[in-house]
């Protein structure tokens, strides 16, 4: 019995001592392994710039449908597909001879009264007119005056023009057709420079500002395209999680179509912020560690990071200038402790 009670003992003492002295399986595994050849870099601050990447879609500066503003026949067109045109350039007349018979006549009547004011405004100064007969000649002349005003406005709905400079789309009428109200004739687009909208994650909001500039690219051109953030919207998508912004490119020679998909590149101000080799950083799952040296052990320490650049990654928490830390051999190093040995790269 005695001896049993020997061996109890010791075994509760050795597991006390593991406890206390032995820590995880894997660091007393790690411990007992021979030190890792790794080489080492010191964290070191580095003038960075934001480079936010994002998909956006072309819009023409200003954009409208030109449409028939009443039911009429086309008496002429006069533009064809992809025409250039000036801001008031005549497009398309509606039919419009009843209109312009009624002016005729209207300014025929017009013309006659007021001679007759005239006539009575003569005789009401030698009094031989009432008045009365006088006002209401005069009234008759503003009523004639403003139906022709009224006539002159429908005569101008029947000539359609451009609203501003632009390029037409393609023509989708022809002459003598009967339009309806509303319907489509062409489309007509500034794109003597382009808006160009696009969304990235809402955790950039505190770092785009207009005026910043942007790197534009499409699959249908080899030249990059160069424009400045205009606008941030005011609300963050709350499904998505994104807010949508808006850039300026400039369009001169026309190569860019509304419509148009384009990968965008936003660049921030420089800033300067630690970095280290994109090969120091060891991942698991959403979690990301380094491992620092501490003569010859090298810790394991978990870091935030931020952007990446080729080869490089923003360190936003974990380490501080001037740390020396695993750059190659990370592969060799587990557990949360391990003796290393530094070597030459």
């Amino acid at each position: 019995m005695k001896p049993l009670v020997i061996v109890i003992g010791l075994a509760v003492a050795g597991f006390f001592a593991w406890q206390q002295f032995g820590g995880s399986s894997d660091d007393v595994m790690a411990r007992q392994r021979p030190a890792a050849p790794v080489t080492v870099i010191e964290v070191e601050s580095r003038s960075f710039r934001d480079r936010i990447p994002a998909l956006g879609t072309l819009q023409a500066w200003e954009s409208v449908d030109i449409t028939a503003p009443v039911a009429q026949r086309i008496t002429s067109l006069n533009f064809e597909d992809g025409d250039v045109v000036e801001k008031g350039q005549v497009l398309a007349t509606l039919r419009q001879e009843s209109e312009r018979a009624s002016m005729r006549e209207l300014s025929a009547r017009l013309a006659d009264a007021r001679r007759e004011v005239k006539r009575l405004t003569d005789l009401a100064r030698k009094n031989q007119v009432a008045q009365t007969e006088l006002d209401s000649a005069s009234t008759e002349v503003e009523v004639l005056q403003h139906q022709i005003s009224e006539l002159e406005a429908r005569i101008a709905d029947l000539t359609i023009v451009a609203p501003f400079s632009g390029v037409l789309g393609l023509r989708e009428v022809s002459e003598g057709a009967l339009v309806s109200f509303g319907q489509r004739l062409t489309t007509l687009d500034d794109v003597s420079r382009m808006r160009l909208q696009f969304t990235v994650p809402a955790r950039y909001l505190g770092v785009l500002q207009p005026g910043m500039p942007i790197i534009a690219k499409s699959a249908a051109f080899k030249e990059d395209f160069q424009g400045t953030l205009s606008a941030v919207g005011s609300r963050v998508d709350p499904v998505a999680r994104a807010i949508t912004a808006r850039a300026v490119v400039p369009n001169e020679d026309g190569l860019l179509r509304a419509g148009l998909l384009m990968e965008i590149e936003v660049t921030g101000e420089s800033n300067t912020v630690l970095m280290v080799p994109e090969e120091s950083i060891q991942s698991r799952a959403a979690r990301h560690f380094v491992w620092k040296v501490d003569g010859e052990q090298a810790l394991r320490s978990e870091v935030e990071i931020g952007a990446r650049i080729p080869g490089w990654v923003v360190i936003l928490n974990g380490v501080s200038e001037g740390e020396r830390i695993v750059q190659d051999g990370i592969i060799r190093l587990s557990g949360n402790a391990m003796p290393v040995r530094v070597v030459q790269s």
